[in-house]
């Protein structure tokens, strides 16, 4: 009778439904939607009364309920990656380990490729709370494309001695060159985040890495609208020695 199983069946169904409050919930898609069949099936048996006798058709459907998530879920589980780490604001985690650049603007490879390495690595280290290294691949993923932006607006002017975005962004706004915007950006960008991220005492939180991220995003797609495609034959990076 259900009475006789009434404990087990109320502490599967306890078991189960915990899954969902638990850290490994957000990697957990699969195999959801039949732990949710399955809590239905005891559910069902619960709702019968506890003086109702088991039928062996309603004892095979919810074993065979119970099978299919079993089977599913050790699946899903053993297909996870080896680390679990709590997800980034509304960034995905596995969306930064493996895929990086999607924290910047699409066309970003497309037009400063040599950018690919520190953006991967800044996803990486974001979603394993190295936040002060995910910054400091941002700068230099910005470093990169402000490079490209001074070769492009500078009509091949040498690049300065100093090739740091202080100086860059100096230096635009000094030979008139580019958006004013986009200078001011730079420079703002240089003020609140790179000069005190070089100070080895410096430590970013999460949050500060995300905030430079934003805001690096920002610069960056602005700069990417005036910077043509790179041809797949030409990937490396321009020098610029011709004055």
């Amino acid at each position: 009778m259900v009475k006789d199983v009434r404990y087990p069946l109320f502490s599967a169904k306890n078991h189960v439904e915990s899954l969902s409050e638990s850290v490994y919930n957000q990697h957990i898609r699969v195999s959801r939607q039949k732990a949710g069949q399955l809590i239905g099936a005891i559910d069902n048996l619960l709702a019968l009364g506890d003086e109702h006798l088991l039928t062996e058709f309603e004892a095979w459907t919810l074993q065979n309920e119970r099978d299919q998530f079993k089977q599913l879920f050790h699946a899903e589980v053993g297909s996870m990656p080896a680390y679990l780490v709590s997800r980034k604001e509304s960034y995905d985690v596995e969306a930064l380990v493996d895929l990086g650049t999607a924290l910047f603007p699409p066309a970003l490879l497309q037009k400063v490729p040599e950018t690919e390495s520190d953006a991967l690595q800044a996803g990486k280290a974001l979603a394993f709370e190295v936040a002060t290294g995910s910054g400091f691949h941002v700068f230099r993923v910005t470093e990169s494309v402000v490079k490209r932006y001074w070769d492009e607006v500078s009509g091949g002017t040498k690049r300065p001695k100093l090739q740091t975005l202080g100086n860059f962004a100096f230096e635009l706004e000094k030979r008139k060159f580019g958006d004013e915007k986009i200078i001011e950006s730079i420079k703002q960008m240089t003020r609140l985040h790179r000069n005190p991220i070089i100070h080895p005492e410096v430590i970013l939180t999460v949050e500060e890495a995300i905030g430079i991220i934003g805001m690096a995003r920002s610069v960056i797609g602005a700069m990417l609208k005036v910077l043509p495609d790179v041809p797949l034959t030409t990937g490396a990076p321009q020098t610029s020695e011709t004055p």
